[in-house]
Order: structure tokens, then sequence, then C-alpha cells
């Protein structure tokens, strides 16, 4: 048990690392749009779900999957805050939205949250919500690419605060069950790691528009988890795992074609 978590950390380290790195890059390659797409892609609670049943059991990863669609919502409350405390400092924007993903997520697990259905409904409504008001009352704008000059120590950096962040989130999986388990494979390591990483690239107003991108972008994780609930008992860990990162995937696609072209 103690080696596959130590595996878990090793991976989710690496994982966290290359993704939010390439996703950065392709934010400053194409624009705020597609690197907001990319951000949002399942990382997290991908190896998180995957480690949950490989540790204990595919029913227990399923159960986990419970909650994962109403704290998809609960990242979109994340990024509202960060877009919306940003305009004034960027620490308090980063300690605010935290405080605001923290307070909610404890209150779903001090409520003992279990209903799947309200799960995805609440899901609906922040998402909307969020992005009206982003794009409405914010009037955040999408950027285009930005020209950096690679080097391989902003690369090693980036990796190194990526893959820390999402470690952490792994490790809290560990201390609770299913509820806690699936909150904290929905911690938004992702979003912090590329909000850090465009803001001292780029500033403000190129981080909140990759943030708002994100917010469609990460409908993916949480088709990933509706996914992983469904497949996993009938399908097997791995059979099921390579059918919701198909699907997950390919419902980003869809929506980045469809979605993201309204954006302003």
């Amino acid at each position: 048990m103690d080696n596959i978590f130590l595996l878990k950390l090793i991976l989710s380290f690496v994982v966290g690392s290359v993704w939010v790195t390439s996703g950065t890059i392709v934010a400053e390659r194409y624009g705020s749009k597609v690197g907001g797409l990319v951000a949002g892609l399942p990382s997290t609670i991908l190896l998180g779900l995957f480690f949950i049943a490989w540790t204990q059991s595919t029913k227990v990863a399923v159960e986990a999957t419970t909650v994962v669609p109403i704290v998809g919502g609960v990242n979109c409350l994340f990024i509202v805050a960060y877009i919306l405390l940003v305009r004034i400092n960027f620490w308090l924007a980063l300690s605010g939205a935290l405080f605001v993903w923290f307070m909610l997520s404890f209150l779903l697990v001090i409520f003992k949250f279990n209903n799947f259905v309200f799960s995805v409904v609440g899901y609906i409504g922040l998402l909307l919500v969020s992005f009206y008001f982003v794009e409405k009352k914010l009037q955040v704008k999408s950027e285009s690419s930005r020209k950096v000059k690679l080097t391989f120590t902003l690369m090693v950096i980036r990796g190194l605060i990526s893959g820390f962040i999402v470690t952490i989130a792994v490790v809290m999986t560990r201390i609770g069950g299913p509820l806690l388990g699936g909150v904290f494979t929905m911690f938004p390591a992702m979003f912090l790691g590329t909000l850090l990483i465009t803001y001292f690239s780029h500033g403000a107003g190129f981080s909140s528009a990759v943030m708002k991108a994100s917010i469609f972008g990460a409908i993916s994780v949480v088709i990933y988890g509706i996914a992983a609930r469904h497949t996993f008992v009938p399908l097997g860990l791995w059979g099921g795992t390579g059918v919701s990162i198909l699907i997950s995937f390919s419902c980003a696609f869809l929506i980045h074609n469809l979605l993201t072209s309204k954006m302003t």
C-alpha cells in the first residue's frame, strides 16, 4: 500500500508538472481560449480516481464521484473570486479564491453531501452563473497568443510549482473516505498552477482571460467524473479509465469548437 501510494505521488508530480507546463506554453503560443481549454482537461481527478480504485476498489471510486460535479461548480466560483480580486492585488486574489474553495468544500464534507442528481444540477447552475458574471459583468476579454522565450530554467520552475500543487492534492485524498477523496480529486490544482504562471509571465489581464476560458474548458473534468461513475465497475479500472478519457477529451474538443467561439 505504501509503495503504491508513493508511486501515486510520483506519477501525480510528473503528470502535474508536464500538464500545467504544456498548458501554459499552449496559452502563450495560441491564445487564452486554447490555453484555458488545455488547463481545464482532467488531470488531478484522473489520477485521483484511478488510484482510489486501485488501492481500494472501483466501487469506492464510483462513490467518490458523487461530489465531483458540485465541486466543479465550486471551482467555477474559485475562478470568479480570482478574476474579481486580481484587479486589486494578486495575493489577495489567490488567498481569496482558495478561501472560497476550502470553505464551500468544507461545508460539503460537514453536511455529508451524497446526492448525485443535485450535484449535477448544482454544477450546471454555478457554471452558467459564473460564466455570465465573468463575461458580462467583469467583461474579461480573451487575449491572443504571447511570444516569450522559453528558457530551461523557466520550464523547470513551472514544472516544480505545478507538480508540487498536484502532489498536495493527491495526498489529501488519503486522509478521508470517498466524500473527502472525491472533493480533493477536484482540487483546482491545474487552475492554481496556471494562474500563478500566467500572472507572473504576462500579468493580470492575460491570466484572467485564461481563467475565464477555463470555466468552459473544465467541463471535461466533470464529464470525466460522470463517465467514470458509469464505466469503472462494468469495464474495470483500466477499461473504465480509457473510455472515460476518450469521452472527456472528445467532449473537450467539441466544447472548444462550439462554445469558446462565442467568448469575447
